[in-house]
Order: C-alpha cells, then sequence, then structure tokens
C-alpha cells in the first residue's frame, strides 16, 4: 500500500515540531482527508532557513509534510515553487496523493510571513 520511502519517512519524519516566533505560520485542516497540519517558518532575509511541521494524518500527508519542509529549507521565498510531480518523485510513490493540501497550508504559511513583513516595514516608515 504505503511504499517503502513514505513508510521510511512516516517512521522517522525530518523536521517535525513547531518553531517558537516563527516568523511565518499556517494551521490547515480538511475534514473530507481527517488532517490537520500546521507549518512553522524561520526566515532571514528573504531565505527560509527552519521549516518544520506538525501533522495530524495518514501516513502519506506526514511524508509530504516533511519532504515538503526539506525541500523548502535554503529556499528563497521569492523563488518558492512547490511542484507535485517532485514531491511524488521525492517519496517513490506516483499515486493519486492529495499534495495539494499540504501545499496550500505552505503557501499560507509564505503569505503570513510576507504579510508580518510587509506590516513591519510600514511601520519602520
Amino acid at each position: 500500500m504505503y511504499s517503502n520511502v513514505v513508510l521510511e519517512i512516516f517512521k522517522n519524519p525530518k523536521n517535525a515540531g513547531r518553531i517558537s516566533k516563527p516568523d511565518g505560520i499556517a494551521d490547515n485542516y480538511n475534514a473530507d482527508k481527517t488532517a490537520h497540519v500546521e507549518f512553522s517558518l524561520r526566515v532571514d532575509s528573504g531565505i527560509i532557513v527552519d521549516c518544520k511541521f506538525r501533522a495530524q494524518a495518514n501516513p502519506y500527508i506526514i511524508a509530504i509534510c516533511s519532504t515538503m519542509a526539506n525541500m523548502v529549507t535554503g529556499k528563497m521565498i521569492s523563488m518558492l515553487f512547490l511542484d507535485q510531480e517532485n514531491i511524488k518523485e521525492n517519496l517513490g510513490d506516483n499515486s493519486d496523493l492529495d499534495i495539494t493540501f499540504c501545499i496550500d497550508c505552505m503557501k499560507m504559511a509564505v503569505q503570513d510571513y510576507i504579510e508580518k513583513f510587509e506590516k513591519a516595514n510600514k511601520n519602520k516608515q
């Protein structure tokens, strides 16, 4: 049912947890999938220097979140692009995974950072 890669990531997820005082955060719940996902970001000079996730979901969602957290770390916010096929390839699974739910949550965390950054810059002026 699950690929070996998905099972390994599920058993030993990387970047699990929550960043205290994050620069960007998002919390997404999907009742249809009975999944709850949270991403928190630390950003320095426009680069995601740390990304953590918390999830109550099936092994696929947890593996997707862990993979995405690894993929975005070290990337510039302005250049962030999350490709479903690349995520599937990293998981070694080409099944019809609901990756968009996790991608949407990551986008909300990035948007939260952007809004906080813009507000802080506006207050400095």
